[in-house]
């Protein structure tokens, strides 16, 4: 005490003021640090991964009857839904589309539905559109001022788009770039309202070979009846200013000149690896026809294909959204209830895209990490569901 009596600091009035107001400085910036960083986590994880309750609106449906065995249902979120009208073409049969939409976007997604459906006369006929909106996320406001009714159909359906994405409110585009895509509740909606006995479900960007559904309905008609037999259809990445392959053929010749190559071939391999693309392609060039190439003899972790099944599959587990898992999860039940993975030769499905090795977000990251957390658990309950002697 006779210390600080005699030093400097405690005979100015002065610095003991100063200190004093650093202190509370101190202790305001790190209240605010905390409630910044309480949230960040509030919106990122808790308020996202809480939404799981969804109202469903079909909003058209087609006006085409058909009466195909397969039906293709697929998902996507406003940015991507221009990818619908290359695959109703190539397709050639019935759709189930399912598009979120969060808050005001919703009306942005009426509308571009609306101009699909006036200009294109395949997406009238043949796709029936469901939308899901999360509960917590419904509009505010009653209508939308932004219409599409007055533009021409001689227009490119992604730059129709691209002009309406930027009418978006800044804060729904800022909430949306670090949101949990749901994709396994969407994947679900597709599926469950697909109105034929067999389903193929893919992503909106991945576009089968051409005429698909009919060439299937051909073939799957002359199958014998088997319940847990799915059909793999192969995937490959297609360079973007490469033409659309309409044969395979044609895949082979872009293949051949570095202008397709293997769905993930170069950022992560293991995600189609049991196809066995080299097998796939020789069975294809012995026989012109759609048939079965070759059984997958064993499960892989990570494999992730794109196949036609009955409606008795699994369902996606909605636990997962976002980035990661989502569609492996289903992939490592179906092999532990003794599912037949059977490829099948002179069919595929390709995306636009040349994938390349790329940082992910953080909010990516995040989601990847929780979902890893989550689908090691997820093995456990998989093992005691079908009562398993090991984890696959």
């Amino acid at each position: 005490m006779i210390f600080f009596k005699n030093c400097v600091f405690y005979r100015n009035p002065v610095l003991i003021y100063v200190v004093f107001i650093i202190m509370l400085y101190n202790i305001y910036l790190t209240v605010y640090l905390l409630n910044l960083i309480s949230n960040y986590k509030q919106t990122c994880v808790t308020e996202d991964n809480s939404n799981i309750s969804y109202f469903h609106f079909s909003l058209s449906n087609a006006e085409k009857e058909t009466n195909g065995m397969v039906c293709l249902a697929t998902q996507c979120s406003l940015d991507r839904l221009f990818s619908i009208v290359e695959l109703v073409e190539n397709w050639n049969g019935p759709i189930s589309a399912a598009v979120y939409a969060a808050g005001e976007e919703l009306y942005f997604v009426q509308d571009y539905i609306k101009f699909l459906r006036r200009c294109y006369t395949t997406i009238r006929n043949s796709v029936t559109f469901h939308l899901a909106v999360p509960a917590n996320r419904f509009p505010e406001s009653p209508s939308s001022s932004h219409f599409t009714d007055n533009l021409l159909c001689n227009q490119d359906p992604k730059k129709v788009l691209l002009s309406l994405l930027k009418q978006l409110p800044k804060n729904l585009k800022r909430w949306r770039t670090r949101m949990p895509y749901p994709q396994n509740h969407l994947r679900n909606l597709a599926r469950f309202n697909c109105q034929a006995y067999y389903s193929l479900v893919t992503d909106i960007d991945i576009i089968p070979s051409y005429n698909s559904a009919e060439v299937l309905n051909d073939f799957l008609s002359t199958l014998p009846k088997c319940l847990k037999c799915v059909y793999v259809l192969p995937t490959y990445e297609i360079h973007q200013l490469a033409p659309s392959p309409k044969s395979f053929l044609q895949l082979m010749t872009l293949k051949n000149t570095g202008q397709a190559k293997y769905f993930h071939e170069d950022i992560f391999k293991l995600n189609q690896l049991p196809t066995n693309f080299d097998l796939y392609e020789n069975m294809s060039l012995k026989n012109s026809d759609v048939h079965i190439s070759h059984q997958i003899p064993k499960y892989q972790l990570f494999y992730e294909p794109f196949y036609i099944s009955l409606n008795n599959v699994p369902s996606y587990d909605e636990r997962f959204i976002g980035y990661g898992f989502t569609r492996n999860s289903q992939i490592y039940e179906m092999f532990a209830a003794n599912y037949q993975f059977e490829v099948l030769a002179n069919i595929f499905t390709f995306q636009h895209t040349y994938a390349s090795l790329v940082k992910n977000s953080n909010y990516r990251e995040i989601q990847y990490g929780e979902n890893f957390a989550l689908f090691t658990k997820f093995k456990h309950e998989i093992a005691a569901r079908y009562a398993l002697s090991h984890i696959l």
